[in-house]
């Protein structure tokens, strides 16, 4: 039995070893895409390439369709199964937030490369068929403040996304929650380009940046036993505490460039 199950383990361990091997041997495809921010109409020129280069490679086109919350299918674009000979792709009139892999093939049979990563085109303009609106209608926040991202067009059913700069996508409730068609983020929310999405529409997409600085502000008295009754105002509207801050001398707020003038005034 011992030597049976040593046999089994060992005999996987060799599959693994033959199977990270063979994968590590296989070419990588590089997907770039220009311009990746465009207006509607635009053309975009996709460029696949093999790392490490290597001749006699046709170039397979894929456009990501959505499914579910997160994930996609691709749909198989120019030259269908027998791939195209150039190894670049020009779309012509770009209208919406598209993402597109690309992956090259060579031989008979076809020994494919690794796909490349998604790479998305943003769309800078607003298409009716889907439409994204960012409430307040800026695009330097502050983590503090709560955004609302709002979908328009024809969908019943709309989600709202986030890439980073590293490409990382995400979801509403990673950052916010959703009501209806609207993400209303909360402080997770972070710096990247937001879009909505269904199953059949992309909006435009907006690039967000949510600095997370804050500075703290003192109200000071000669009395020092007073400084716990402090009212704070900004542009000379009370600002409201919460009951955990309403007895004391300090308060942070956001850095907002916004011009705000602030005070403070103690309580008899």
């Amino acid at each position: 039995m011992g030597h049976t199950l040593f046999g089994a383990l060992g005999l996987f361990s060799l599959n693994i070893l033959l199977y990270c091997g063979h994968a590590q041997d296989v070419p990588q495809s590089v997907l770039t895409v220009s311009p990746s921010w465009t207006s509607p109409g635009d053309s975009v020129t996709l460029t696949c390439s093999v790392e490490p280069p290597s001749a006699g490679w046709r170039f397979f086109w894929y456009k990501a369709v959505p499914k579910g919350s997160i994930a996609y299918t691709y749909e198989l674009l120019a030259g269908g199964t027998t791939g195209t000979e150039q190894d670049s792709y020009i779309i012509h009139g770009q209208t919406h937030t598209a993402g597109y892999k690309c992956r090259a093939g060579r031989g008979d049979p076809v020994f494919y490369t690794q796909n490349s990563d998604l790479k998305f085109v943003w769309s800078g303009g607003v298409n009716p068929a889907a439409s994204l609106t960012v409430s307040p209608h800026r695009l330097q926040h502050f983590s503090t403040e709560s955004l609302s991202l709002i979908c328009e067009g024809n969908s019943a059913e709309w989600r709202v996304k986030k890439a980073d700069e590293d490409g990382k996508r995400s979801i509403c409730s990673k950052w916010g929650a959703m009501n209806g068609s609207t993400c209303n983020t909360d402080t997770r929310a972070s710096s990247g380009v937001y879009w909505c999405e269904s199953e059949t529409q992309s909006s435009n997409a907006a690039n967000i940046t949510i600095h997370r600085e804050s500075v703290t502000l003192h109200c000071r008295h000669g009395d020092q036993r007073k400084e716990k009754n402090a009212d704070f105002y900004k542009d000379k509207t009370l600002i409201e505490m919460d009951t955990n801050h309403q007895h004391t001398h300090e308060i942070t707020i956001s850095l907002m460039s916004d011009g705000s003038s602030y005070k403070c005034r103690f309580k008899d």
